[in-house]
């Protein structure tokens, strides 16, 4: 049976009223893909100034 572990990585955006992610966030995220990290989910905080990425990779017994 397939075994998973979970990265949660909350972003700082930018923008004053709409949630804008930056090249640093997309950087980030493809080192995560790079490291094996699959992004499953992304929501935004009810503070609205920060989103919540969620991320799982197979675990490697």
């Amino acid at each position: 049976m397939k075994k998973f572990e979970y990265k949660i990585v909350n972003f700082k955006t930018h923008g004053m009223v709409n949630i804008i992610l930056t090249k640093e966030h997309e950087d980030k995220m493809n080192k995560l893909g790079e490291e094996g990290w699959e992004l499953v989910d992304i929501n935004d905080t009810k503070n609205g100034r920060t989103v919540m990425a969620i991320f799982k990779r197979e675990k490697m017994d």
